[in-house]
């Protein structure tokens, strides 16, 4: 398997199964996901710790779900460019006879699409990653380091029109346990050498 992608809100628990498939898989395997590329970021570019302030990075802006007040992340002109970075770094690292795990958090089935062109050729497993509403928001205040609201938000849509490989439940099993079923799907779906 050339590329795992982990798609799913932020709090659902793909950096932890990311995590856990570094260790059980046989193969080496590079995580990656957009937070490694805004930390890369000069910190003038985003505004990530203030809401609704333009940036030509990333920033939050309040919106409305279920008639409450949510933050949504957007970004400017230099965020596009990143996040346009983002995909062509995993498709160069691929293509550099790397394995990769992503760890995205889309916006439905239009980026899916834009990753799948970027992807196309490689052998990838797309895997949707969900939880409850109330561990959404159990996990976001815990972390302390994101908007209240903000994982509510991208489970809004980040699945919409999404058709996976794999869909998993951090609900109901540990990271270990995640990542245990993942490997358990590809060995039962060898791709072509």
């Amino acid at each position: 398997m050339d590329v795992i992608f982990l798609n799913g809100p932020s709090s659902s628990g793909k950096s932890s199964i990311a995590r856990a498939l570094q260790n059980c898989l046989d193969d080496n395997y590079l995580h990656l996901g957009i937070d490694a590329f805004i930390a890369m970021m000069p910190a003038k570019a985003n505004t990530l710790n203030e809401s609704d302030k333009p940036a030509e990075g990333f920033y939050w802006r309040t919106t409305t779900l279920n008639q409450q007040s949510v933050h949504r992340i957007s970004f400017g002109p230099y965020g596009k460019a990143v996040n346009e970075a983002y995909r062509t770094t995993v498709r160069h690292l691929v293509d550099a006879g790397m394995k990769v795990i992503v760890d995205d958090v889309l916006d439905g089935a239009e980026e899916m699409a834009i990753w799948q062109s970027v992807l196309a050729g490689k052998h990838c497993l797309y895997v949707g990653v969900t939880c409850s509403a109330e561990t959404l928001i159990q996990r976001e205040q815990q972390r302390g380091d994101r908007y209240p609201g903000s994982a509510l938000e991208q489970a809004s849509r980040v699945h919409c029109g999404i058709e996976y490989d794999l869909f998993i439940n951090t609900d109901e099993c540990s990271p270990q346990t995640c990542a245990q079923r993942i490997q358990a799907f590809i060995a039962s779906h060898p791709h072509p050498q």
